[in-house]
Order: C-alpha cells, then sequence, then structure tokens
C-alpha cells in the first residue's frame, strides 16, 4: 500500500517539475515583467551601500564596484554581473536611458514595458541573447541596470536589477 503511495507521490511530482520546466518565453517575460513593475512600484529598497558619493541597494552576497568618473558600477555574484550607468544630472522623471534604448534599432524587444510611480519614471526591456539567455535592461530615472541572464533566471534577476535601479542615490 505505501508503495502504490509513493509511485503515485513521484510521478505527480515528475509532472509538476515538467510541466515547469516547459514554460514559454513569453509566460516567463510577461511573469518577469509583473515582477519588475511590482519591484518599481511597491518595493523600493533602501540604499545597503554607499560607494564614492554613490547610495544604492546591494543584495546580500553580491560584490560592487563604483567607478563614479565613467558613471558606472558594477555589481556581481558568482558568473553572474550586473552593470549600471548612472547619470548624477538627471532628474528622477528622466527618460534619457529609455530613449536611448529606443534608439538602438539593432535589438529586438521580446517584450518592453514603461512604469511611472510619484514623478519617477522607469521601464524594463527583454531582448532575446542566444538560445538559453535574455539581455534585461531596468531603468529608473537617472539609473540604467544591464545584465545577461539566464532565462530560467529571467524573474529573480529583473526584480533585483530593478530593486538596484530605483535605489540608486548620486551625490553631485
Amino acid at each position: 500500500m505505501i508503495r502504490k503511495y509513493t509511485h503515485l507521490l513521484t510521478a505527480a511530482v515528475l509532472l509538476l517539475v515538467l510541466t515547469g520546466c516547459g514554460r514559454t518565453v513569453e509566460e516567463q517575460t510577461d511573469e518577469a515583467m509583473q515582477s519588475a513593475r511590482d519591484a518599481f512600484e511597491m518595493n523600493r529598497k533602501q540604499p545597503t551601500e554607499a560607494i564614492d558619493g554613490v547610495e544604492f541597494y546591494k543584495p546580500i552576497g553580491w560584490t560592487a564596484d563604483v567607478m563614479k568618473a565613467e558613471r558606472t558600477m558594477e555589481l556581481s555574484k558568482g558568473t553572474q554581473t550586473y552593470t549600471a550607468q548612472f547619470d548624477p544630472n538627471a532628474k528622477q522623471d528622466s527618460q534619457v536611458y529609455y530613449e536611448l534604448l529606443m534608439a538602438d534599432s539593432s535589438k529586438k524587444y521580446i517584450q518592453l514595458q514603461t512604469f511611472s510611480d510619484a514623478g519617477v519614471f522607469g521601464f524594463a526591456a527583454i531582448s532575446a541573447h542566444g538560445d538559453s539567455s535574455v539581455e534585461v535592461v531596468t531603468g529608473s530615472g537617472p539609473v540604467q541596470v544591464t545584465a545577461i541572464v539566464q532565462k530560467e533566471d529571467l524573474v529573480t534577476a529583473i526584480e533585483r536589477m530593478m530593486e538596484i535601479a530605483s535605489s540608486v542615490q548620486i551625490d553631485s
């Protein structure tokens, strides 16, 4: 009797795992965009790190390097790296990085969305990058965060990237 239930339970778990692996890119990008929107509108992280006059949220376990003269910072953990560009003179409602993204006609976006909340402009874009990865770009006002991520990491990555982008505060 126990063996019978064990087989049924194993079959049910296997079915759930295989169903999860079969999600289409469109389903993943829809969920990713909702995560980006939620991070932008409801999940504003407070800066946890300050380097060279730039304050930002640094996820636990990640390392950060700020090159203020180049208006760039890199956050990394293991093989994953997020690159953030920032404009210390731009306002929270700035759309400069979004306009630059739209001007690049070489990219074909799987999905692109803009957000607005309390006078702050934000956006998220996902484009194909090989068979198993995508390029993700998030932005909030004067900050843009870019990374190449594995498709299975898309939802987590885009949420974390938006949390970083929306947390950046720059001393002029």
